[in-house]
C-alpha cells in the first residue's frame, strides 16, 4: 500500500509531495493552469469567404475592432454570445451581426440576428425592466466607414440601439423588440474606431438604489458637436444615465454634487463600482480627456443621486480598457489600469491597491508588459482563491500578445499563454490577439473558467482577424472543479417609515477556495405576487445561475440599503460570488411594510450616513468629521476622528447612540447590535 501511495512523487520547492496532494492548490501554481483550443465549437457553420480568404467551417465569424457579451438570452442555463463587426473575408465594409446560441453541450448554433450590425461597439446584456430576462444594448456605429466630415457628417450612422427581450416562445425561440431610439432616452455615441481604443465603454449598475439598472457610457457625442463653444474640436462625454421605472432612460446632466458633469473622456473606459464598502455604487473613467493628456477619475457615491470625485490624482491612461476587482482578497476592489501615457507616450500596466478610506497607491508590478489596445477580463483560473487577470494587447515589447497574470498573491503575478514564453510551442500559447475582446467565461458549466479571444491577430488569419474559444482543462492536472458559495446565513431586514428606506443585513457564508472576505453578492426584491424582479446582478432565483458573463453593480459587503415606495409583502434574498464568478444558491427571507410616508430619503442630499452590519458600524462623510460612540446612559465609550468613509467594531452587544460631527453638520443615530 505504501509503494503504490507513492507511486507518483513530485520535486517542487525542493519539497517531495505526491500527486494527491495537487488537488490542494498552492497560490498561483502556473503549472497546473492548462488550456487547449476549442476546436469545431461551431459544427454547423460551413466555410464563408470571398476574395479575402476564407472563414474556416466550424469556427465562429472572425471580428477584430470590437466587443463582444456573453450572456443566457433564453434562460436555459448556458451562456450565449453577441458581437458585431465586419468580417474581411466575407465584405471589405458590410457589418456582421453575430448571434450564437449555446448548445449546452459544448457546441454553437449560429443563429438570424435580430440584432443590427454595429461596428467599433460594446454589447452589454443586462435586465432593463426587472422581468427577468436580458435585454441587449449595443452602442456603436451603422457604418464601419463613419467618419466626421463637417457639414456633410452623417450622424444617423452613430447608434445606441437598446432590444427588449419579449419572452421565450414554447419552441424555444426569443422575440427581441428594438425601441426607437427616441423612446430610449439614450443619446447616439462612440467611442473611437480603429487603433488600441477600449471596448469596456458602457457599464451598468444600480447607482441610486432604487431598484432599476443605471447607464454609465464614456465616447465621442458627434452630435453635440455643432452646437458646441469649438466645432473643430470632439466632444468627448461621460454620460450617466437613470433608469426611469424600466421604461426609459434619463440623462443626469449635473452628476456632481454642487453641480456640474463628469470629465469628458474618450477612446476609454468606465466601471461601476463599490469601492468604499459603503453600498454605493461609485465611478472609474479613464481615457484621453479635454487636458489633451491621459486621466483616470474616480467619483464616490454620496448616497444621494449625486457623486464627488475623489481628491487623489491618478496616472491615466488612454487606447485601453481598465478594470476593477479585488486582487489581495481583502474584500476592497482594487483598479487595475493597462494603456497608453499621452504625456509621456509609453505603453504602462500596473495597479491602485485600494487601502481602504478612500485612498489608493500606485502598484507597479515588473512582469505586467505596458500595451494598448488592452482589453480585461477576471476570475480564479486555477482554484486557489486569487483572481487572475487575462488580457490581450499591443505590448511595448511583444506585439499582438495574450497574456493570462497568474495571481501568486501580494500583488504578485506569473504569466502563462504568452507566446513569447513558448519558443518551441510545447507548452502551447493563446492566440496573439489584441483590440478586441477577451473574457474568462465558464462556457460549459464545468466549474472551470475558459478563456473567449477575438480581436486584430497576429497569426493563423491572413486578414488579421480572429475569434477563439479555449477550454479551461485544469482538471487533466488535478485541479478540482469550482464549488459554489455556501448560502449566506441570519438574514434580517428592517423598514424605517420615518424614512421609507429599508436596510437588509446576512452574514458571509464560506466557498471552497474564495476566502469569505473576498465573497461579493447579488440582491434581490420583489413584491409577492409580482412578476418583477429587482436584482443587481442577472441570476436564476432557483440555481443561483449568473446570466451574464461580465458581472457589475454587485454588492461587497453583507447589507444594503433601498428605498421602498409602496406598503406590501416584500420577499427578498442574497447569493454569495466567489471568485470564479459561480453564484451559490440564494438564501430568501421577508419584508413586510405597514405604510410608507412618500419620502425619498435616498434621493435627499445627506450629508452623513451611519449603519451597522453586526459588530462593524460602517460611515459615509463628506470630508473630515468625528465619531463619538456613546451608551444608553451618555457616557462616551469611544471617540475617533474619521475622513469620508469606513468602520470600526463595536465593543460588544448593546444599544449605542453613535454622533457624527462634521464642519456643516451633526447627526445623532441609534445602533443596535444583539
Amino acid at each position: 500500500m505504501k509503494n503504490r501511495l507513492i507511486k507518483e512523487i513530485l520535486l517542487w520547492g525542493g519539497i517531495f509531495c505526491s500527486h494527491m496532494l495537487l488537488q490542494a492548490q498552492v497560490a498561483g501554481d502556473v503549472a497546473n493552469v492548462k488550456f487547449e483550443e476549442v476546436e469545431n465549437p461551431v459544427p454547423k457553420q460551413t466555410a464563408v469567404g470571398g476574395n479575402k480568404g476564407t472563414n474556416p467551417a466550424g469556427c465562429f465569424y472572425h471580428a477584430t475592432y470590437t466587443g463582444s457579451a456573453w450572456g443566457d438570452y433564453n434562460n436555459d442555463g448556458y451562456l450565449d454570445l453577441f458581437y458585431s463587426d465586419k468580417n474581411e473575408h466575407i465584405h471589405a465594409s458590410k457589418i456582421q451581426s453575430n448571434f450564437y446560441k449555446n448548445n449546452g453541450d459544448g457546441t454553437f448554433t449560429r443563429l438570424e440576428s435580430p440584432f443590427e450590425g454595429t461596428a467599433f461597439s460594446c454589447p452589454v446584456w443586462f435586465d432593463m425592466n426587472n422581468d427577468g430576462l436580458l435585454d441587449l444594448l449595443l452602442p456603436g456605429l451603422n457604418d464601419w466607414n463613419y467618419a466626421w466630415l463637417d457639414g456633410d457628417t452623417q450622424f444617423d450612422q452613430i447608434k445606441t440601439h437598446l432590444y427588449i427581450n419579449r419572452g421565450i416562445a414554447s419552441d424555444g425561440t426569443v422575440t427581441f423588440e428594438e425601441i426607437p431610439e427616441s423612446e430610449t432616452g439614450i443619446l447616439p455615441i462612440y467611442n473611437g474606431k480603429t487603433g488600441g481604443k477600449g471596448h469596456n465603454w458602457v457599464s451598468v449598475g444600480d447607482y441610486n438604489n432604487d431598484g432599476y439598472v443605471d447607464i454609465i457610457m464614456t465616447g465621442f457625442d458627434d452630435c453635440a458637436r455643432p452646437d458646441s463653444e469649438h466645432p473643430e474640436d470632439a466632444v468627448r462625454v461621460v454620460y450617466l444615465y437613470k433608469n426611469i421605472n424600466g421604461e426609459r432612460f434619463e440623462l443626469q446632466s449635473s452628476p456632481l454634487k454642487g453641480g456640474g458633469a463628469f470629465h469628458g473622456e474618450t477612446d476609454g473606459s468606465v466601471c461601476f463600482s463599490d469601492l468604499d464598502g459603503d453600498g454605493w455604487l461609485d465611478i472609474m473613467s479613464s481615457g484621453y480627456g479635454l487636458s489633451r493628456n491621459s486621466e483616470l477619475h474616480i467619483y464616490w457615491n454620496n448616497g444621494n443621486g449625486t457623486f464627488t470625485e475623489s481628491d487623489q490624482t491618478f496616472l491615466g491612461v488612454n487606447d485601453s480598457s481598465c478594470g476593477i476587482c479585488d486582487l489581495n482578497n481583502d474584500g476592497l476592489p482594487d483598479l487595475v489600469v493597462p494603456g497608453y501615457y499621452f504625456n509621456t507616450k509609453t505603453k504602462q500596466f500596473y495597479f491602485y491597491k485600494n487601502l481602504g478610506d478612500r485612498k489608493f497607491e500606485k502598484v507597479d508590478v515588473a512582469i505586467l508588459e505596458g500595451i494598448d489596445g488592452g482589453q480585461l477580463s477576471f476570475g480564479d483560473v486555477n482554484q486557489d482563491g486569487l483572481t487572475d487577470i487575462l488580457v490581450g494587447g499591443h505590448g511595448a515589447e511583444h506585439e499582438h500578445t495574450t497574456w493570462l497574470y497568474i495571481n501568486q498573491g501580494d500583488f504578485d503575478f506569473a504569466v502563462y499563454g504568452a507566446h513569447y514564453d513558448d519558443p518551441f510551442g510545447k507548452k502551447g500559447h493563446f492566440n496573439r490577439i489584441t483590440h478586441g475582446s477577451h473574457h474568462l467565461i465558464d462556457y460549459d458549466n464545468d466549474g472551470f473558467l475558459d478563456a473567449w479571444l477575438m480581436g486584430w491577430s497576429n497569426g493563423e488569419c491572413s486578414n488579421g482577424c480572429e475569434a477563439k474559444l479555449w477550454k479551461n482543462i485544469a482538471s487533466t492536472k488535478g485541479v478540482k472543479s469550482n464549488e459554489a458559495p455556501a448560502v449566506p446565513a441570519n438574514l434580517v431586514a428592517s423598514f424605517d417609515k420615518s424614512t421609507d428606506v429599508a436596510t437588509f443585513t446576512w452574514s458571509a457564508p464560506t466557498d471552497d477556495v474564495t476566502p469569505s472576505a473576498a465573497l461579493r453578492y447579488n440582491f434581490y426584491l420583489r413584491e409577492k405576487g409580482s412578476d418583477k424582479i429587482f436584482m443587481t446582478v442577472p441570476a436564476d432565483l432557483q440555481t443561483g445561475f449568473v446570466r451574464v458573463g461580465k458581472i457589475s453593480g454587485e454588492l461587497i459587503r453583507c447589507s444594503y440599503q433601498m428605498n421602498i415606495k409602496a406598503a406590501g409583502e416584500y420577499e427578498w434574498g442574497v447569493q454569495a460570488i466567489d471568485n470564479g464568478n459561480k453564484g451559490g444558491i440564494f438564501a430568501t427571507s421577508t419584508l413586510k411594510v405597514e405604510e410608507v410616508s412618500g419620502t425619498d430619503a435616498i434621493s435627499k442630499n445627506e450629508d452623513i450616513r451611519m449603519w451597522n452590519v453586526g459588530a462593524s458600524l460602517y460611515y459615509a462623510i463628506e470630508g473630515a468629521g468625528e465619531l463619538t460612540l456613546f451608551n444608553t446612559n451618555g457616557g462616551i465609550v469611544s471617540q475617533k476622528q474619521i475622513y469620508q468613509s469606513g468602520n470600526f467594531e463595536l465593543p460588544g452587544k448593546g444599544i449605542y447612540i453613535v454622533m457624527i460631527r462634521t464642519a456643516s453638520s451633526v447627526k445623532r443615530q441609534k445602533i443596535s447590535f444583539t
